[in-house]
């Protein structure tokens, strides 16, 4: 950890000298959690002895700030979860492309851009969570099953606003149309135990405590609260099954965590280097073991935890489309109870 520096934005931005351009160094942009970064990080340092600045911090404020800094901004890479961040990026040309054969090679092109400007490193599903004492899994299939009157007053989830499910309600626009997207919408909040509260974590932990049956979170949590220091988080874990939901014509609703080379990177070699390590075998292991993320890579297995979950058959053709179809899955939503 002595070769990481970590800067947390509170209510402002600092820098020291150790952010300065150096033949030795990287700088980091992430909206990322700081400890989902650490294990990646350190082998990185460990691999080639480049030192990490790592400036952790909300995805709109980072943003800003790289508007204002301008030329001036320290920042060589920038981290995020959500393609339609990175395409924000891309559009505000606060990012530059990357003619690098191994980045192409390691990841496939419905996980990048197609011009190179920002590079897909790790897979996270949305998937259906169910109380394993009153759902059978057998009950469940598609996400338009949940509209289903079944459900109805069984499901949890968190607010529709949230990126993660506009990004799942965009998916649906560009592969079923506008109007089954807003059709599952309205179906799909009806179908809601309480009013959406909390994050993805809380949906698990609430089917746990017979809150609700069923729940939609990333899966990622799922594999926290395995691993989490806390006993009840734990039980959740084990009394909380995961389920893919598909169709024989649609995959499970995926997005990424990406990077990206900023344009006004002062350490643009070591940058290039960092964003290429994060897509080795020992980086993609690390998102699968410690961050319960699914590897971009093809030629490597997502490890025996997420394998148990079952199969996952995700729907990637969508992910280079959903940021054009954001702002109409928010007006759907807004329009609903969600």
């Amino acid at each position: 950890m002595s070769k990481i520096r970590f800067l947390i934005f509170f209510t402002g931005l600092f820098f020291t000298n150790h952010c300065l351009a150096n033949s030795n160094v990287v700088n980091v942009y992430s909206f990322r959690q700081a400890q989902l970064i650490v294990p990646l990080v350190e082998e990185f340092t460990i691999q080639t002895g480049i030192k990490v600045n790592i400036i952790s911090g909300k995805a709109d404020y980072l943003m800003q700030r790289l508007i204002s800094d301008g030329n001036s901004s320290f920042a060589d890479v920038l981290l995020t979860v959500d393609v339609a961040r990175l395409e924000k990026a891309k559009v505000l040309k606060l990012i530059q492309p990357i003619d690098s054969e191994l980045l192409t090679r390691n990841i496939p092109s419905d996980l990048r851009d197609a011009e190179n400007y920002w590079f897909g490193l790790s897979l996270r599903a949305r998937a259906i969570f169910y109380n394993k004492q009153t759902v059978n899994p057998q009950q469940l299939s598609s996400y338009s099953a949940l509209l289903d009157k079944q459900w109805n007053g069984r499901i949890c989830s968190r607010k529709g606003s949230h990126m993660y499910n506009v990004s799942l309600v965009a998916s649906f626009i560009y592969q079923q149309g506008f109007e089954w997207s807003e059709k599952w919408v309205n179906g799909f909040t009806k179908n809601l135990a309480m009013r959406p509260n909390g994050g993805d974590r809380d949906q698990i932990k609430k089917v746990a405590r017979n809150e609700c049956d069923i729940a939609i979170a990333n899966s990622y949590y799922y594999g926290m609260l395995s691993v989490s220091s806390k006993q009840f988080d734990r039980d959740a874990y084990h009394n909380v099954g995961i389920f893919y939901p598909q169709t024989s014509s649609l995959g499970t609703h995926v997005n990424i965590s990406g990077a990206a080379l900023t344009s006004s990177a002062k350490n643009k070699m070591n940058a290039i280097k960092f964003i290429e390590f994060l897509t080795t075998l020992s980086a993609q292991k690390i998102y699968a073991n410690s961050n319960y993320e699914y590897p971009v890579r093809t030629d490597m297995k997502a490890g025996n935890l997420l394998e148990s979950w079952g199969k996952l058959s995700p729907d990637t053709k969508s992910i280079r489309k959903l940021s054009r179809y954001h702002e109409q899955a928010k007006g759907i939503i807004q329009k609903s109870n969600w």
